[in-house]
């Protein structure tokens, strides 16, 4: 299937040669996240203790994931290492390829006159998150595809189409479960069946992966408990229990945000960032729970706004789109590589863009310049800054406040098609 006009397209040329040049620098890298995701995959196929130390001294083998992670990986885990990155690879591609065509079945749906700009589109998204699809690619995080099972349930639901919708939703919470906010929205615009069906699909998955590790709900406990008290955390700054990743700038979440302008940084913390500006040296505690209020009345002034909007055909994709960003701020972890979450809100704002819009050209300028140039291009003193001073968050609190507006204000959206 073309993601254009046809077969012949020079843009399909195009799209091969970078989805092959993506599949290359997965396979021929030598380390990176999928190591650790093969080896999770062949402890969950021997029955081995998930979370025992690996490579790096002490520290446990991907403590933030849950035990059904591995439902995803094993598969991979049977295959020599270099065959797995590679087919892992065009796994990854074959998402993108997927959150394509669930972009494009928006565009037919609520923008159907922007359909010949159809490739503009999908370059202006490229563009946008080129440094997340990057990211996401090389080191094998597989963000592509809880993105692709995301869509694709949310897609199914709208069709109606309701225990297909949760079986594949189960799926991504079960394997990374940052898309949880996806089964109150999907109850807020009537899937009522799909959130149920993945909530039973998810604690399927993880049956299954209990059973094959053969050590009763030790796993589980084990990364719920590290979950829990991570998520409760209030200094930041301090070793976290259970093994989960220590603070670093790398951390784009609005909490790490919030904890680097409100608290007290380290100095050694201080020193990785050139002519490095405190914040205002408040207590853990006090930015911990300001952290915790802006976050409430974030997912408050979210739903409600789309609670009004539910009826409105026309902000039902920049409900999504919000809710995609919303999760990337609300996550305790949200590394660089998870932002591909961002390509539906940034298809979004590239319709608008080619409709003249010169505030969606304001804000694609900004994100560009500020949160998109990565090391390569600006150099590393400027990546330092751009992420110690959370450039990528509040440019995803820019794209939120983007799609509430366009929830907010259905009205001034492209003209929606008639298609159904």
């Amino acid at each position: 299937m073309s993601l254009g006009k046809g077969h012949r397209s020079p843009w399909s040329w195009i799209w091969a040669a970078f989805g092959l040049a993506l599949v290359i620098r997965t396979g021929v890298r030598d380390s990176g996240v999928i190591t650790d995701h093969l080896e999770f995959g062949r402890r969950v196929l021997l029955g081995l203790d998930l979370y025992a130390p690996f490579l790096d001294g002490d520290k446990p083998l991907h403590a933030p994931y849950p035990p059904s992670f591995g439902i995803l990986t094993a598969p991979f885990a049977l295959l020599p290492e270099r065959l797995a990155r590679v087919l892992w690879g065009f796994v990854q591609v074959g998402c993108l390829w997927v959150v394509a065509l669930r972009l494009r079945d928006i565009a037919r749906r609520y923008a159907a006159h922007l359909l010949p700009k159809l490739q503009y589109l999908y370059v202006f998204a490229a563009v946008l998150g080129a440094r997340y699809i990057l990211r996401d690619t090389h080191g094998g995080g597989g963000n592509l595809i809880n993105l692709a099972l995301v869509l694709t349930a949310f897609q199914w639901a709208q069709r109606g189409w309701n225990v297909r919708s949760g079986l594949i939703l189960g799926l991504s919470l079960a394997t990374k479960p940052v898309a949880v906010l996806v089964l109150p929205l999907l109850w807020l615009l009537g899937h009522r069946r799909a959130p149920g069906i993945a909530l039973f699909a998810a604690a399927g998955y993880l049956g299954i992966s209990l059973a094959l590790l053969r050590q009763g709900m030790t796993p589980f406990l084990t990364w719920f408990d590290g979950t829990v008290r991570y998520v409760g955390m209030n200094d930041l700054f301090s070793e976290p229990p259970g093994g989960f990743p220590p603070f670093t700038w790398m951390n784009q979440c609005l909490r790490c945000c919030v904890a680097r302008y409100l608290g007290e940084v380290p100095p050694e913390l201080a020193e990785e960032v050139p002519g490095f500006v405190s914040g205002l040296g408040l207590g853990a505690t006090t930015a911990a729970w300001v952290s915790r209020g802006l976050s409430a009345m974030l997912m408050a002034a979210t739903f409600t706004l789309i609670w009004r909007a539910r009826r409105v055909r026309a902000a039902i994709p920049w409900s999504i789109a919000a809710i995609l960003a919303l999760s990337l701020l609300l996550s305790p972890i949200s590394w660089k590589a998870h932002h591909v979450a961002l390509l539906p809100a940034f298809f979004l704002l590239g319709t608008k863009a080619l409709m003249g819009c010169r505030g969606a050209w304001t804000v694609a300028g900004a994100y560009l310049v500020f949160c998109v140039l990565g090391e390569e291009v600006v150099g590393k003193e400027f990546k330092n800054i751009q992420q110690s001073y959370y450039f990528t968050t509040a440019g995803t609190l820019a794209i939120l406040g983007v799609c509430l507006w366009q929830v907010h204000h259905p009205q001034i959206l492209p003209t929606v098609s008639k298609r159904r």
